[in-house]
C-alpha cells in the first residue's frame, strides 16, 4: 500500500507540471498519433511551445488533455475527427468541468498551501469522490457524471442529474456532419449571452486561457439564437427528448476520468495505435452519416 501511495504521489507531482506528450494522449486517450497530428495541423489544438523540429517533445496542458479525452470519446462513438474536435471544444462549462475532475483538487486540500517536501497541497483524508481510489475501478457515476446525448441525430444536449431535462445547446446539420450552436460561445464570459460588449470576446480568443486559443476557421463557427420559451426549434428538441427514435449518448466525464486514471497510473494504459471505439451498435443511418474520416480544410 505505501509503495502504491508513493507511486500515486509521484504521478501527481508529474501531473502538476501540466506537460503532457502525444504518448501520454495515445496511451491515456486512445486517441492515435496520426489523429493527434490532424488537429495540431489544423491548429485545432494548442500547443505549449511552438518550437519545431528534431529532438523537440511537443507538450500539451491538462485542458487540452482532457479536452482530446472527451473528443477521442466522440471520435469512437463515431463521429469524425473534425466534428469530435468541435464538440469537445465547444462544450458549455468545460473550464469548471475539467477544474472538477481535477486529481489534485479532488485528492489534495489546496486551501492548505503546498508541502515543502512532496511539492504538493497535503492529502485529504477523506476526499470528496472516489474517482481516483487506487483500489476501485472506474465506473459510471449517475449523481455526478455529464453525459453528452445526439437525440435522433440532430439534436445535442448536455445530462446530467442536476437538471430536470436536458441542456440543448446546438444541433447538427448536413446529415450529421456540422454543428450550430445554440450556446454563446462568441462571448467567453458565459454569463453574459449574447453579449454585443466591445469587452466580451469569443472563446477561441479570451485572454485567460492559452488552452482556448485555437484557430477560428477549425470550428467553422455558426451561431444561432434559440432561448425563448416558444422557440419552434426548442420546443421540437424537448418533444424529441421525451420520445427519442434513437439516441447517442457518451458519458464525457467517465472518458476525462478514465483518462487521467491511466496517467496516474490507475489503470493499464490502452495499447498505441488502439483508438477507443464505443457504441458499435448505432443504427446505421447515425453510423453512416458519422463515420470517423479525415479532417476537412474549412475555406
Amino acid at each position: 500500500m505505501m509503495a502504491a501511495d508513493d507511486s500515486l504521489e509521484e504521478a501527481l507531482r508529474r501531473y502538476q507540471e501540466n506537460a503532457f506528450t502525444d504518448a501520454d494522449v495515445m496511451g491515456c486517450t486512445g486517441l492515435p498519433a496520426r489523429s493527434i497530428r490532424q488537429l495540431i495541423k489544423a491548429r485545432a489544438v494548442r500547443t505549449r511551445s511552438e518550437d519545431r523540429g528534431a529532438g523537440h517533445i511537443r507538450k500539451l496542458d491538462a485542458t487540452t488533455f482532457k479536452r482530446l479525452a472527451v473528443a477521442s470519446a466522440l471520435n469512437g462513438a463515431g463521429f469524425s475527427l473534425t466534428l469530435a474536435g468541435q464538440l469537445a471544444y465547444l462544450l458549455p462549462g468545460d473550464r469548471l468541468l475539467y477544474a472538477r475532475y481535477d486529481p489534485i483538487n479532488v485528492l489534495c486540500d489546496e486551501a492548505q498551501g503546498v508541502d515543502p517536501n512532496s511539492g504538493l497541497p497535503p492529502r485529504r483524508q477523506m476526499p470528496p469522490f472516489d474517482w481516483f481510489d487506487p483500489d476501485k475501478p472506474a465506473i459510471a457515476d449517475p449523481e455526478n457524471d455529464r453525459l453528452l446525448e445526439i437525440i435522433d441525430g440532430r439534436f445535442v444536449s448536455l445530462v446530467f442529474k442536476q437538471r430536470s431535462e436536458p441542456l440543448f445547446y446546438g444541433d447538427l446539420h448536413n446529415g450529421g456532419t456540422a454543428f450550430v450552436s445554440w450556446w454563446p460561445f462568441r462571448s467567453h464570459t458565459s454569463a453574459v449571452f449574447f453579449s454585443t460588449d466591445a469587452d466580451v470576446g469569443p472563446k477561441w480568443e479570451d485572454p485567460r486561457s492559452a488552452a482556448d486559443r485555437i484557430h477560428p476557421r477549425f470550428l467553422n463557427y455558426r451561431e444561432e439564437r434559440h432561448d425563448a420559451d416558444d422557440d419552434r426549434l426548442m420546443l421540437e428538441a424537448r418533444a424529441a427528448a421525451q420520445r427519442p427514435v434513437f439516441k447517442t449518448s457518451i458519458n464525457i466525464t467517465l472518458a476525462i476520468r478514465l483518462a487521467l486514471r491511466r496517467y496516474l497510473g490507475l489503470e493499464l494504459l490502452l495499447p498505441v495505435g488502439t483508438s477507443v471505439r464505443a457504441n458499435r451498435s448505432k443504427p446505421t443511418a447515425l453510423r453512416s452519416a458519422h463515420r470517423p474520416q479525415r479532417i476537412r480544410k474549412t475555406q
